[in-house]
C-alpha cells in the first residue's frame, strides 16, 4: 500500500489567522513583494483570492489536503511547532505528522507552475499517481 494512502496533505502559510495579521500580511505583499516571506501564499494567490489554477489542480490530487494559518496550525499540531514556514506537511493515518515540502524548498518556487511540479513529485515519491500539470494547462498543451 502507497505510504499516502489515507494521509493528508497540510499546507501552511506563513501567516496568523489574527486580523491585524492578515491586514499585514496583504499590505507586505503588495508593497514589498520581494521580502513577503510566505512563498506558497505569493504563488498561489491573486490579489484577493487563490487563483483559480491553483484550486484545479488540488482538485486533482490524489490524496485530500487543508491550508492552515501558521498560529492556529501551531496549536493544532504542537509537534511540529518550531519547523519554519511556510511548508507542507504529510498526516499518516495515525494522526503524526512529517515534513513533505520544507521551507527552504518552497522558497526556490518561483511561480505555480513549478509548485505544482514540486507537490507532484513529492506525491510521486510516497507512491501514489502524480496528477500531471492542472486541467486547464494541461487541456491548452494538448490542444
Amino acid at each position: 500500500m502507497p505510504e499516502g494512502s489515507g494521509s493528508k496533505l497540510h499546507f501552511v502559510y506563513n501567516v496568523d489567522a489574527t486580523p491585524l495579521a492578515l491586514v499585514k500580511d496583504f499590505v507586505h505583499r503588495l508593497v514589498a513583494p520581494k521580502t513577503y516571506p510566505c512563498k506558497l501564499c505569493d504563488v498561489t494567490y491573486g490579489r484577493f483570492i487563490k487563483k483559480a489554477e491553483w484550486r484545479a489542480f488540488l482538485r486533482t490530487l490524489p490524496i485530500p489536503s487543508e491550508f492552515h494559518l501558521r498560529s492556529v496550525f501551531r496549536r493544532r499540531f504542537p509537534s511540529v511547532r518550531n519547523l519554519p514556514l511556510p511548508a507542507v506537511f504529510l498526516e499518516r493515518p495515525a494522526g503524526t505528522l512529517r515534513e513533505l515540502i520544507p521551507a527552504r524548498e518552497l522558497a526556490g518556487v518561483q511561480d505555480l507552475e513549478t509548485l505544482e511540479s514540486l507537490v507532484n513529485r513529492k506525491i510521486a515519491s510516497l507512491g501514489l499517481p502524480a496528477t500531471g500539470r492542472s486541467p486547464k494547462r494541461r487541456a491548452r498543451s494538448n490542444g
